[in-house]
């Protein structure tokens, strides 16, 4: 039995899942490009920008195109 995911709703519960060792992940889906902290769930958009904007959050080594990362990692400051 799988326990019920918590509704990721603001930016300080998302960085603190991040700090647990979750990712931020730009994903395809069927309804378009959506934000996801894996392994928790899904954010908003407007998340997703709060969290790449601060400092201590970091793109993660994903392999893309230069300057066009899709993961990352909260790291110290």
């Amino acid at each position: 039995m799988t326990k019920p995911r918590r509704e990721i709703t603001d930016a300080f519960h998302a960085a603190d899942l991040m700090r647990k060792g979750g990712t931020l992940m730009q994903m395809n889906t069927r309804t378009g490009l959506r934000w996801f902290i894996v392994p928790y769930g899904e954010v908003s958009a407007a998340i997703a920008v709060e969290l790449r904007k601060r400092p201590d959050v970091q793109p993660n080594n994903d392999g893309l195109f230069p300057g066009i990362s899709q993961t990352f990692k909260l790291g110290s400051r």
